[in-house]
Formats: structure tokens, C-alpha cells, sequence
């Protein structure tokens, strides 16, 4: 697409919402996911989620026992059980690469809640990233069969996002364009947005004191945003003289199910999204993933070790729906300073004469069906467990994952008490590559065959969403015979 140059005049100060569309319009496709909670996840999150690493499950990994921790280890499945059915299992974790929470940014003033985003923007780093895994288990099956043979079998529901933005952003869209006059400022954010559905199939043997499994996972593409690493600029230049903005844009993402159309025709702006209600369970959009996995039994089972690599080779190809949105050009805007404060929080009145041609004519996304491919987390756990007796036992995990470039490492200690035989209760103490003050507690219920638990590696996190930087917990429900 060639580049283009419109030159626009005005009397007065334009508001926010036609002035910033297009910047605007880089932003918002990211806050739009694959469910409606998966969109008050990120929403959220983008600006409140906290000093947590994504996905890592440490605790439920220490809990060989239960039925869920098989989605960890092919390689495990409850002691004396021979038919597990999983009804249940949810699970959340969040990072943002800052410690921002949400009564950092909301409070209330004069009987109302306002924003200040002026109390976080100094926390923050020139690149900035929020993450979000979400798993939602709907069912999954297993049955041991003669011969130290298990086979197993399961859907879930995946989703993984990652977004960054430069400083640069919210400090332009708080505090106007007034403090960069003469400065060209970067303002292009990034995203890795995408949620999957998971069939899967494994088996697992045990050979003596040691237990093998393995499992496929047939991938079928809900919903997926993911900007092109080649073209991840838009740049903002004031001119000191006159004023004059100068919006820079070589800006493009892919896109499949999530947005069919950006529209900015008017003042405003639009997105035409993709039909949230027909969510199939099966689509062209597909992909292959592997999961290995293996425990030893020591020490008359009072020490087991256990490792295991999961989403081997994992991708998913999108090639419905698949479309890619591109941006280049040079727009300029004459006389134009703007208090980014006032107007987000509506103390001042924003009235001009001179109306904006339409918004399709500067920034002029153009689109083309072109597929495209994402990659699945890869992660790896290796662990043991040493059991003193029917009550107390302890645990180590370790934990590594990896996406493209991005890497993140964590190591965990646990000890459970086990007070009644249906009963357990366990404490962990981790570190990742951020922080070194994670506290977790869970707790497991199994009355008869049901398997009940509730974790958390930051138990600080888990509940207190408004005071604390994030949402960290898993739970599920199984029933074993």
C-alpha cells in the first residue's frame, strides 16, 4: 500500500476520541478475546494485573494424586483408582511487568470515581508487558486397564495473551502531547492474542518403579489477534513552532474470528467484530501438540521424582476468517495540543468548529485474507515428593516456559498435612524471575470418590483484586472410583 499525507487545520482543540482514533485503534482490538469473561480478564488485567509469571500450576503439580494434575504429567494418575472422570477444573493466572493494582488507578473523589493514571505511569518501564493463561477444563476421562495400562482423554478450553506497550502510551494518552513537543515518541503496542479448543488423547505404563505416558492434542482455532513483528510502528511528532502533530504509521496484525472490519468512519471509532455466539467447537483453524511425561516410585513410594514437557511442537494454523490489517502513511494535524487528564476524566469542555475528514481516509487500514500461524507456550516441570508418613510429606517443583523469545522460570517448595485421611491442607513458598515473596495455600477435599481442591501460588493475589496487584488460583472437581 502506498504511503499517504492528509494535512487537517482546526480553530480549537479536537477531542480526544476523534484526535487519538487512530491510536486508539491499535489498542482496542486487544481488549476484545474469546469469551466474555476471557474479555473482563484482559481488559482487567491490562491495567491492574500483577507480579505474577503466567501459567505455571506449581502447586496442583505437587499433587499427584489428583485427577487434574494429569493435564501436567501424562504420566500421573491416582493411586488405586481405576476410572476418573473429570467434571471440572478452571484455572487464571496474570502478570503485568509492573506492580500496579486497581486503587492505584481508581479513586474516589467529590462522589465519584476518577482516574489517575498519573500515580503509575512513574512504575513503569519503557517497554511494558501484561500476560494472561486461562484453561477451562470441561471434561476429561480416564480408565486403567490389566497390564499397568492407562488411557485417558479430555477437551479443554485455552486461551493465551500476551500485550505490550511502550511507557510512551499512557503517558500520552494522561498527560497530552503538551510535555513532547519537539520529540518523536513511539506508541505502538503489540499483541500475541489467542484462544483454542483442546481434544486429546493419551495412554500411559508403568515398568516397575517407573510410570511413561504421552498424549496428542488435536487443536481447532477459536479467535486470534497477533501484530507483525515486521510492522510494529506508529509513531507521534509535535512541531514546536506551529504545533503541527505528526502521526507515523507502519502498523499491521493479523486477525482471524475476532474483528471482520475496522471501521473509523465519522468522528469515532469502530470496530465490526466477529459473531461472539457462534463459538465452534470445531474449526478449520488447526493444530498438533504433544505431552510426555514420567514418575518414579522410590523408597518404597515414600519418594517419587516425576518430569514432563508439554505442547511439544505446538501451533495452530489459521486460515478461516483470516484476515491482515495494515497501516502506513503519514498524517498531520495543524495547531493541535491536547490535555490528556482533563478529557479522560471530562473536567473540561472540548467544543471545536472545524469537523475531521473521515478517519478511513488517515488512517486507512487496508485488509487482505492472509493466513497466518501462532505458537503454543512450551513448558517443562520436573519434581519430587517425599512422604514421613500418612500426614506430612514435602515437595519440590520446578518450572520453565518459553514462547518465541520470551522465557520464564520458577522453582517452588510445598509441604502438605493430611489431618484427616480425606483432608489436606498444603503451604508452598516460590520464586520466579520477578519476585521472591510468593506464599501459596491449598486445599484438597476427597470425601469418597470426589476430588475437590482449591489452589493458589500467591494467596495474597487470589482474592483482595482491588488492593492486590493480581488473580492467581485454579480449582476443580473430579470423581474417582
Amino acid at each position: 500500500m502506498r504511503s499517504t499525507k492528509h494535512t487537517f487545520s482546526s480553530i480549537c482543540t479536537p477531542p480526544l476520541s476523534s484526535l487519538l482514533s487512530p491510536l486508539l485503534s491499535l489498542i482496542s482490538p486487544l481488549l476484545s478475546l474469546v469469551s466474555p469473561l476471557s474479555s473482563v480478564v484482559l481488559a482487567f488485567f491490562l491495567l491492574f494485573a500483577g507480579s505474577l509469571c503466567a501459567q505455571q500450576e506449581l502447586m496442583l503439580y505437587n499433587h499427584t494424586d489428583l485427577w487434574q494434575s494429569n493435564a501436567l504429567n501424562p504420566a500421573f494418575f491416582p493411586k488405586e483408582k481405576r476410572i476418573a472422570i473429570g467434571i471440572a477444573a478452571f484455572s487464571l493466572n496474570a502478570a503485568h511487568s509492573g506492580d500496579i493494582t486497581y486503587n492505584d488507578v481508581f479513586s474516589p473523589q467529590n462522589g465519584r470515581t476518577v482516574v489517575d493514571f498519573g500515580r503509575i505511569i512513574d512504575r513503569l518501564a519503557p517497554q511494558n508487558e501484561v500476560f494472561a493463561d486461562q484453561r477451562i477444563e470441561t471434561i476429561s476421562l480416564g480408565l486403567r486397564l490389566p497390564g499397568n495400562w492407562a488411557v485417558f482423554a479430555g477437551h479443554a478450553n485455552r486461551l493465551t495473551a500476551t500485550l505490550g506497550y511502550p511507557k510512551s502510551l499512557p503517558e500520552l494518552l494522561w498527560y497530552g502531547n503538551a510535555p513532547y513537543i519537539g520529540q518523536t515518541i513511539q506508541v505502538a503496542p503489540s499483541a500475541d492474542i489467542f484462544d483454542w479448543n483442546e481434544w486429546s488423547v493419551g495412554a500411559s505404563k508403568k515398568l516397575g518403579i517407573v510410570s511413561v505416558g504421552a498424549r496428542a492434542k488435536y487443536l481447532t482455532g477459536v479467535s486470534a489477534l497477533a501484530t507483525d513483528p515486521a510492522r510494529r510502528s506508529a509513531t507521534l511528532y509535535t512541531d514546536p513552532d506551529i504545533y503541527q502533530l505528526t502521526l507515523k504509521t507502519d502498523y499491521a496484525f493479523h486477525s482471524s474470528n475476532l474483528i471482520s472490519a475496522i471501521d473509523t468512519s465519522g468522528l469515532g471509532f469502530d470496530l465490526n467484530f466477529a459473531d461472539f455466539g457462534n463459538r465452534a467447537l470445531f474449526s478449520s483453524n488447526r493444530g498438533i501438540a504433544f505431552d510426555v511425561g514420567v514418575q518414579a516410585s522410590l523408597l518404597e513410594d515414600k519418594l517419587t521424582l516425576n518430569a514432563s514437557i508439554l505442547d511439544i511442537g505446538g501451533s495452530i494454523n489459521w486460515s478461516k476468517n483470516a484476515q491482515y490489517f495494515k497501516s502506513k502513511g503519514e498524517y498531520e494535524y495543524k495547531g493541535v495540543v491536547f490535555p490528556g487528564e482533563d478529557i479522560i476524566n471530562g473536567s473540561t469542555d472540548l467544543d471545536f468548529d472545524t469537523k475531521l475528514d473521515t478517519l478511513n481516509d488517515i488512517f486507512r487500514f487496508s485488509k487482505s485474507a492472509e493466513s497466518f500461524r501462532t505458537t503454543l507456550p512450551l513448558r517443562a516441570y520436573a519434581g519430587g515428593n517425599f512422604r514421613f508418613n500418612r500426614q506430612f510429606s514435602v515437595g519440590m517443583t520446578l518450572f520453565h516456559q518459553r514462547i518465541e523469545e520470551r522465557k520464564q522460570t520458577a522453582a517452588a517448595a510445598t509441604v502438605r498435612w493430611s489431618p484427616l485421611s480425606w483432608v489436606s491442607l498444603s503451604g508452598q513458598y516460590s520464586i520466579n524471575d520477578r519476585t521472591s515473596d510468593n506464599f501459596g495455600l491449598g486445599l484438597a477435599l476427597t470425601p469418597g470418590p470426589v476430588q475437590l481442591y482449591f489452589f493458589s501460588d500467591n494467596l495474597a493475589n487470589a482474592f483482595s483484586v482491588k488492593s492486590k496487584a493480581a488473580v492467581n488460583f485454579r480449582a476443580g472437581l473430579a470423581i474417582n472410583f
